[in-house]
């Protein structure tokens, strides 16, 4: 099943994959479905191979992303490496937010990218161009542990160390310092630095950042081989200002 699903993945639609040389096969390699789920050749290769071994739920999550596995792909995915079904998706709790009129907003957006996450960056709604921008959203709906936990996600932020993930956890330092007593973003916190050996260097350096608004940040687009920089507009509800309104707008020379 894994040799079939990696082999009718187009390669054009992932980032971080070296398109420019002779294939003598479709789809990914081995050793590229390892490197866009973080693990090394052999791990990836004992899993291929049907080799009994205590495989993550985050290494075989990431795996179901790279792979593009649909909802019952994923299912026979845990079943055949651990025995059980999956975790569902995370929804957050006030998904409710996201009314008609907020939803109709988000589409208005288009032709650019928006969507609307609450204080622990689980996104609630979003419009159909995140989902051609970033195809990951069945996988993972919160954008701080995709940019960390999962390796694709840091191949399409460029430059990710310096311009995503340290304005991404200086972000995270000041909302936690607004809600201290709030266990999602607890949770949040933990799940990155646990995770991901830069957060943790990054971490100790304390910065302090409150919103990205106006940052400008290049991007690697499916299909596309240069990178675009978008400016993040950040705005906020009224009658929630710990709710984000991000629309990602591509500079005027690359429109």
């Amino acid at each position: 099943m894994l040799v079939f699903w990696r082999e009718r993945l187009d390669p054009r639609r992932l980032a971080g994959i070296d398109t420019s040389r002779r294939r003598l096969k479709p789809g990914l390699t081995q050793a590229e479905v390892a490197h866009l789920t973080g693990v090394g050749l052999t791990w990836y290769r004992a899993l291929e191979k049907g080799t009994k071994a205590e495989f993550s739920e985050r290494f075989l999550q990431r795996l179901a992303m790279t792979l593009r596995l649909s909802e019952t792909e994923m299912i026979m995915l845990f079943q055949l490496a651990k025995g059980y079904a999956p975790p569902p998706v995370h929804v957050a709790d006030d998904a409710g937010a996201a009314d008609a009129d907020m939803r109709l907003m988000l589409n208005q957006m288009a032709p650019y990218p928006a969507y609307l996450s609450n204080v622990c960056w689980d996104i609630i709604a979003w419009n159909p161009i995140l989902d051609e921008w970033f195809p990951w959203l069945p996988y993972e709906r919160n954008m701080m542990r995709l940019a960390f936990l999962y390796p694709e996600a840091q191949e399409q932020l460029v430059n990710w160390k310096e311009d995503w993930a340290r304005p991404f956890l200086a972000q995270i330092r000041v909302v936690l310092t607004l809600h201290p007593e709030n266990e999602g973003l607890q949770q949040l916190r933990d799940d990155i630095l646990n995770g991901n050996d830069v957060a943790r260097e990054l971490w100790d350096q304390k910065e302090t950042i409150r919103h990205p608004d106006g940052h400008v940040r290049g991007i690697r687009l499916p299909d596309q081989d240069k990178v675009m920089q978008v400016k993040i507009m950040a705005m906020a509800p009224m009658r929630n200002m710990d709710m984000r309104f991000i629309t990602l707008v591509p500079q005027e020379d690359q429109l």
